[in-house]
This record gives C-alpha cells, structure tokens and sequence, in this order.
C-alpha cells in the first residue's frame, strides 16, 4: 500500500487509531528506515538507532488512538523520534550532573570535559551491571568495586577460582558489548552541549 496520496494516509491512520495491527505493521514496514536512518545521523551507532525504531513505534502503539489527527505522519515520526533521541541524551546528563558538579569543582577547567565524560561512563556501567544475573553480577562488584582477587571471591562464596573466572569473563564480556554502543554517543553529547 502506498502511502503517497494524502487519502491512503489518512485512511491508514483511521484504521491505525481504531487499533488495526495490519495498519500498524504497514506504517512501520513504510517508515521503519527513515526513523532509522534519522537516528543513526544523530547516535552514530547501529545498534543505538534500532533501539530508537524500537522506542518510536512502541510510543505509536501505545498512542494509537490520537492517529487520526495527524496531518502528516512523515514529519510526526521526525519529531518523534528527534525528541526521544535528545531525551535519551540529557538523561544521561541529568543522571550524571551530581557527580560532573561534584568533580566539577574539584578539578580544573581543563579537566572538566574528563569529568563528565566519565561521570556519565560511570551512570551508564552501573545500569549495565545492574542487568547481569545475580551470581555474576556480585561477582562482578566484587571484583571490580571491591578489589577482591578471584581466589577471595571464591572462598567467600564457597566456589570454585574456575567458576568465578568463568562468570567474570561473561560478566565482562556483557557489558563490553552492552557499553560500546554508547562510546559514540558520548561524543554526540558533547556536540550538542557545545551548539
């Protein structure tokens, strides 16, 4: 279906705002790379952009009964999705702005960019950390926030040095890939703080 005559939109959206699921996987198949594309410009990552895709046409769905009235759905997606992208952005800023004003003025002017970046890293590898399993996640903390050698871990949770080398090495693996995504988008964060 084509969505170019603004007739065919308007009566995808009617369909859309009534609840159809047919009408909603025809907007997402027609607009799916467009939201795509605007988020990779913006995130200069793949995996952070289909993240985006996601978010946007979960909030569509779920707000599927106002469709209706949207006059051009093209520049609403546009909209949507700028919006959700800067507010992903400045609440890693928000979460971090204790911490960046603390360090703030403990460091010189020089050092303040260090600062933040580093504040807003630390935001982001708690959350990640916070989704490991259990046991690996403990592990983890052990590790890296408390120093603890693998041998202590061990003894302290009555396993072996194998085990907790085993879980750490996929603890540690989870959040490289979890946390790489974001490396870029600090970079995005500082561009849009200096505009």
């Amino acid at each position: 279906m084509s969505l170019n005559s603004n007739s065919d939109q308007s009566k995808l959206l009617y369909e859309l705002s009534q609840g159809s699921e047919l009408a909603f996987t025809q907007l997402y198949n027609q607009y799916k790379n467009v939201v795509f594309s605007t988020a990779l410009k913006i995130t200069k990552s793949r995996i952070l952009a289909e993240e985006v895709v996601q978010d946007v046409f979960l909030k569509i769905w779920q707000n599927h009964e106002n469709l209706a009235e949207i006059a051009n759905i093209e520049n609403y997606l546009f909209i949507i999705s700028r919006n959700h992208i800067f507010d992903m952005i400045k609440k890693i800023a928000r979460d971090s702005s204790l911490v960046a004003d603390i360090k703030y003025k403990n460091t010189s002017a020089n050092d303040t960019d260090e600062a933040i970046k580093d504040a807003q890293y630390n935001v982001i590898l708690n959350q990640i950390v916070e989704q490991l399993p259990p046991q690996q996640q403990k592990i983890y903390k052990m590790a890296k926030w408390d120093g603890l050698s693998h041998q202590k871990i061990g003894e302290d949770l009555g396993i072996s040095t194998e085990t907790v080398k085993k879980h750490m090495s996929q603890a540690l693996k989870f959040v490289r890939v979890k946390i790489s995504p974001y490396m870029n988008m600090f970079l995005t964060l500082f561009l849009f703080f200096k505009l």
